[in-house]
């Protein structure tokens, strides 16, 4: 079921929930998805969770507009929902433009974010980076541009091998459903993902994935070397690992969750509805 809140500046912002566990744990999307992605994952981190699935603005049922997207925007937004389901700390793991909203999140929010795990994601862009995001950004919004971008949208996420395959046409079939312009908008938005530091008091786990071509090891481990209290681990699978291997990903964050610093019971501190 998808419940609705209202953002200050007006928008709907959209989520789900999924489990009724003691230990709350917020999870946030990639770019062109949505946070319905996430449901294999939580059910595969059993009933001691309660999943929290936001849709990022512009994305799923959420509303958004171009001019409204930014990385503090969006952990802003993430912080409202969490504020509305009574959750004052909790950990969030965020893939893709997801990781970058957390890190945004444990900088804007240092005092909620119990723990943070960051997948396939990067904590900066160098010059190259930025210039093939902007590319990117600028080709969206051409006549057709979502269609001309897809394939190599695909490549990114799941490899070479994306043929028939029915969770990648699924993928493909949201990414071309998408607003060119809000996808430009998210592109440029995303490289500002540098400013942001997550504090050495908010325990990380960095994930990337073994086969991943989009934010390849490389990526991963300068993320890792940017947050030196992080821990370092890596999944099987692409970029999207967390949607095409959920249970190798929930043994990875299950394992990180069972710290005492990161077990966060919902029913201690915080108010459950």
């Amino acid at each position: 079921m998808i419940d609705r809140i209202t953002a200050p500046d007006g928008t709907s912002l959209a989520y789900r929930v999924v489990g009724h566990g003691p230990r709350p744990l917020v999870l946030v999307h990639s770019l062109a998805l949505d946070g319905s992605w996430f449901e294999p994952l939580a059910a595969e981190l059993g009933d001691e969770f309660r999943c929290v699935l936001p849709d990022l603005r512009g994305h799923g049922a959420s509303g958004g507009t171009p001019d409204s997207i930014s990385l503090d925007a969006l952990a802003d937004d993430v912080a409202l929902i969490a504020e509305r389901l009574g959750l004052t700390r909790f950990p969030v793991v965020g893939i893709s433009l997801g990781g970058m909203v957390a890190q945004a999140l444990a900088h804007r929010h240092p005092d909620a974010v119990a723990a943070a795990v960051l997948m396939a994601t990067t904590g900066a862009y160098d010059d190259n980076a930025r210039a093939g995001a902007l590319s990117r950004a600028e080709a969206a919004r051409a006549p057709g541009g979502l269609a001309a971008l897809a394939d190599m949208t695909m490549t990114r996420w799941f490899g070479e091998s994306h043929g028939s395959d029915p969770l990648i046409a699924r993928a493909r079939d949201q990414f071309l459903a998408g607003d060119p312009a809000i996808h430009g908008a998210f592109l440029e938005a995303m490289t500002a993902v540098g400013v942001f530091d997550v504090p050495t008091w908010v325990p990380a786990r960095v994930i990337g994935g073994d086969d991943d071509v989009s934010t390849p090891r490389a990526v991963i481990e300068n993320l890792h070397a940017r947050i030196p209290h992080s821990q370092l681990r890596f999944a099987p699978g692409g970029h999207l690992a967390a949607f095409t291997h959920p249970a190798p990903v929930a043994a990875l964050l299950q394992d990180f969750l069972e710290s005492p610093s990161t077990h966060i019971d919902a029913s201690k501190g915080a108010r459950v509805v």
